[in-house]
This record gives C-alpha cells, sequence and structure tokens, in this order.
C-alpha cells in the first residue's frame, strides 16, 4: 500500500461519516448501537464468502465459478461498515495511528495470510471480533484477494452514490 493508498483511505473514511450522519438523520439515530454493526459487518463478510464459495466448496460440483467483480461489491460492502466502525468507535483517522504503522501492519498481515501462518476465514471473522486493526485487516484481506486500494476506492464510490440514492428513496 501506498501513501496515495493510505490518502485514499482517508477520503473513504470522510465519505462514510458524511453517509453515516446523513443516515442517522434520516432514521432519527443519534449513535450507531456496536452490536448492530457488528452484526452488519458479520452479514457482510457472509456475503462475500458466499461470492468466494466457488474457491472452497469441495462438495457441491455445480458450484459457480468466482467473479471477481461481485467479489469487489461485497467486498467494498464490508469497507462501508469497517469504515463505520473505525469513525465511530476508533476515532477516525486519528485512531490508525499514521500512515506508516497501517501500511506496516497491513503487509504485515498481508505475509501472514499468504504463508498460511494466518488464515483468511480467521481475518475475516476477526473483522468482527477483534477491536484492534480492522482497518489494517480489510487491506490486507483486498490485496489478498487481488484488488488494489484504488480499485477498492472506485467501487466504493459507486456504491456509495448508491447508498444516497436508496436512503433518497426510503430503502
Amino acid at each position: 500500500m501506498t501513501s496515495k493508498e493510505y490518502g485514499l483511505i482517508k477520503e473513504m473514511l470522510y465519505k462514510q461519516a458524511e453517509l453515516d450522519k446523513s443516515i442517522m438523520s434520516a432514521y432519527g439515530l443519534t449513535e450507531i448501537d456496536e452490536e448492530n454493526l457488528r452484526m452488519a459487518i458479520l452479514d457482510e463478510v457472509g456475503e462475500l464468502t458466499h461470492e468466494l464459495k466457488g474457491d472452497w466448496c469441495w462438495w457441491k460440483k455445480t458450484q459457480a465459478p468466482v467473479d471477481m467483480r461481485k467479489v469487489l461489491g461485497e467486498l467494498v460492502d464490508v469497507w462501508h461498515f469497517i469504515l463505520s466502525w473505525q469513525n465511530h468507535f476508533k476515532n477516525g483517522e486519528e485512531g490508525m495511528i499514521n500512515a506508516s504503522a497501517v501500511v506496516r501492519n497491513s503487509k504485515r498481515i498481508l505475509n501472514l495470510i499468504k504463508t498460511k501462518e494466518y488464515r483468511l476465514s480467521e481475518e475475516l471473522s476477526d473483522l468482527v471480533a477483534w477491536e484492534l486493526c480492522k482497518v489494517e485487516r480489510l487491506i490486507a484481506i483486498s490485496e489478498y484477494l487481488g484488488f488494489t486500494i484504488e480499485q477498492v476506492y472506485e467501487c466504493y464510490c459507486d456504491k456509495n452514490k448508491i447508498n444516497y440514492q436508496r436512503l433518497e428513496s426510503g430503502y
């Protein structure tokens, strides 16, 4: 991950904060419930693993192959809720220490996934369970799945627009 990519993550944090404000205002909320946010992350991780099923589902001969476009779409949904988590419970960008620490942590996690010292299933589960390094874990997971932060950012921006349209239409 580069400093430019770190800048894109900061931008997504800002965009997510604005979206969350709009959602909270539309639904009369003063805060986001931590347990509900954990459940949302869990739900989106489940949708992501469903899209990856062609790679790990050994018992079903008719399982469709993995569609990386759909994987990216589900991954970005996970990003939305992890960014909300970071903003609401870890002080947004300020809670991420600094760019070099984020880069270092995400690279370390990515290398541990690649060498099988960490399992992808555990890292996905840790997005829900662990209090620390959720953004860094998601960066590593994104890169492990073959996506750049720029690709994530572009898809995030597209989905962010859809989320605003959904909000306006009473979704």
